[in-house]
């Protein structure tokens, strides 16, 4: 296709900015579209403004990354607009599953009630929008505080997805009183809210984990320790298990969350093969019942996902189920 200046141009630009490609000259819109249709470049936005990506670049980056592309474009051409929803959760870095992003931007309005331009974009009332100290700074976006991203996750997400983001925030040092805080000014059920601080912690390595305990208290079983530190008396090596479980018969169940990583990602393994990796886990599971451990259970991101495979491993190994999950 013959290079057009100005379109290259923009593309370079944007790809430095961190952001999508637009423009509001005719020319050069039909130039986009034009790349487009070729496959140079994807039609990541249907809005006004359209949006567009490199192919090759959009397909480099996680689904995070790109929510903040669009948002950054959108922001540009918008400057006073603030940013909601997983914009602002991706925004913060707070850990979340990255199936949650849908294409969509969220911003915030102090129109009463819900209002859609279109299907990409969706509008979330806020009481005290127009307030610039409500307004808060990250990723080169104007968002909703990080109280309130978090108001707002535990509204819209189910439990499981939302105590990720509320591990995650805790852990960067966001409080839960600033949360409780922030409910004052919604007119909500904040039922939602305080069953996520009641269960939220910030000791949760990861977002995984964080998912599968949400998966864990969805489910009604007895919610467990994590990342406790046991110790081999064999050997003295100190394991950090990611789930407990102590019982008042003495039992002790362990469960292990493993990531695919553990045993592809050369990172992870440390180029071991996937036999050393195995053996090793073997080594360790070894280590954990001299430790005290009588049951353990090895569960993975797609046994929480689909979650009928780990709430059977669960009952199989004996871990307490309650009445009631609130």
């Amino acid at each position: 296709m013959k290079t057009h200046k100005a379109v290259a141009s923009l593309i370079s630009a944007a790809q430095n900015e961190l952001r999508c490609v637009y423009s509001r000259n005719e020319a050069e819109q039909t130039a986009l579209r034009r790349r487009a249709q070729s496959g140079e470049l994807l039609k990541v936005y249907d809005g006004i403004p359209s949006l567009y990506a490199n192919t090759a670049y959009w397909d480099g980056l996680t689904p995070p990354e790109r929510t903040l592309h669009m948002a950054r474009a959108l922001a540009q051409e918008h400057p006073q607009w603030v940013f909601g929803g997983l914009v602002a959760v991706s925004a913060y870095g707070f850990e979340h599953q990255w199936h949650l992003h849908d294409g969509c931007i969220t911003i915030v309005t102090s129109d009463h009630g819900s209002r859609q331009c279109h299907q990409r974009l969706r509008h979330v009332y806020m009481p005290d929008m127009n307030n610039p100290k409500t307004h808060y700074e990250a990723s080169g976006l104007s968002l909703i505080s990080p109280a309130r991203t978090l108001v707002e996750a535990a509204i819209d997400l189910d439990f499981r997805f939302a105590l990720p983001i509320f591990d995650s925030a805790l852990a960067k040092g966001i409080t839960k009183e600033e949360i409780a805080a922030d409910c004052v000014q919604w007119r909500i059920d904040y039922a939602r809210v305080f069953r996520l601080l009641r269960y939220a912690n910030e000791r949760s390595e990861n977002g995984g984990e964080s998912l599968a305990r949400g998966t864990i208290i969805e489910d009604c079983f007895l919610t467990p320790r994590i990342q406790v530190t046991v110790t081999d008396p064999q050997t003295n090596t100190e394991y950090r298990v990611d789930f407990v479980w102590k019982l008042d018969d003495g039992r002790v169940i362990v469960a292990e969350y493993d990531g695919t990583q553990k045993y592809v990602d050369p990172a992870m393994t440390d180029n071991r093969s996937i036999q050393e990796v195995v053996a090793k886990e073997r080594a360790r599971d070894e280590g954990l019942k001299r430790a005290g451990a009588t049951e353990i259970v090895h569960f993975t991101y797609a046994d929480v996902i689909e979650r009928t495979p780990l709430r059977v491993k669960l009952i199989k190994a004996g871990v307490p189920q309650v009445e009631t999950s609130a």
